[in-house]
């Protein structure tokens, strides 16, 4: 473990405290400090590249998603009902060439990838954990295993899309720029994460803050970082995309119990009309001249 000193999106070193939770076995992390100057929230004391490897190559998938096809069967119905409309929505002017090549970065038990090839695509994926490889390769799908940058991969690629992944990296903007470089000049690039605000955060942060003390954890506490939509969108631009689009939106479950659905449902209606959510979908052109 180790403090981190300064944001890793816009360099500043004015890091103050913004959550905390205890430690625990399991936890990659348990207290976050917030940039001043851009609003990134970041995992400090921060887990060591070798711990950060270890867990997502041996630990993630056992340990939070142990049941593959259910899984997958779940992420399918989310994906048909929320990613892939808000997705196509997204780059809606500026669409990834027809038929083209699709590349998932950190693609888990792959259920994405069926529907993309449902749209015209072709598809091939990467993750790093073993086991989720495994699955998606029982199910036909082109899945190799490793993390980006670093794994040689037969680019470009018309559509670059990670979900769930940017919040996990230890240099989101290394990051990006691999997924743009392995981009094909036109094509997009697109990524799912949590959203560093809603209201529910808000009230929550609020509320423990009028007790004068931090608030725990909101997010997991495998998160390196959490973002905005204004951070997305400096990734991407500074990666070489010159048209971004950014949109939030939020997981309806079903069988959801009564208390918690009137509680969690007047945040959601706040949530859609401030335009916010507990997610966040940018999506990125990369530019013809590089």
């Amino acid at each position: 473990m180790g403090d981190v000193t300064a944001c890793a999106v816009c360099g500043g070193v004015d890091l103050e405290p913004y959550t905390l939770s205890p430690p625990g076995p399991g936890r990659l992390h348990h207290a976050q400090v917030r940039c001043r100057a851009c609003g990134l929230l970041i995992a400090s004391p921060r887990a060591s590249s070798d711990e950060i490897a270890r867990y997502y190559s041996e630990t993630y998938y056992p340990a939070n998603w142990p049941d593959a096809g259910q899984t997958f069967r779940e992420n399918t119905a989310s994906y048909e009902r929320y990613e892939l409309p808000l997705l196509k929505a997204l780059w809606g002017r500026w669409p990834p060439k027809p038929r083209g090549r699709v590349l998932e970065v950190g693609c888990g038990y792959g259920a994405m990838l069926p529907l993309l090839e449902r749209e015209g695509f072709t598809t091939m994926g990467c993750d790093p954990g073993a086991d989720a490889v495994r699955f998606c390769r029982s199910r036909g799908l082109n899945v190799v295993e490793g993390v980006v940058p670093g794994l040689g991969l037969p680019g470009p690629f018309d559509l670059v899309l990670c979900q769930h992944v940017i919040e996990h990296v230890e240099d989101p903007r290394a990051f990006v720029a691999a997924l743009a470089g392995l981009t094909a000049p036109g094509g997009v690039v697109a990524l799912v994460t949590e959203d560093a605000w809603n209201t529910q955060c808000a009230w929550e942060r609020l509320r423990a803050r009028g007790f004068g003390r931090l608030p725990p954890f909101r997010t997991s506490t495998d998160h390196t970082f959490v973002f905005a939509a204004a951070h997305l969108e400096r990734l991407l631009r500074e990666a070489g995309c010159d048209e971004v689009a950014t949109r939030s939106f939020v997981y309806v479950p079903a069988g959801e119990r009564l208390h918690w659905r009137l509680y969690k449902g007047t945040f959601r209606t706040l949530d859609r009309v401030l335009g916010r959510g507990d997610y966040l979908m940018a999506a990125g052109r990369v530019r013809c001249t590089r």
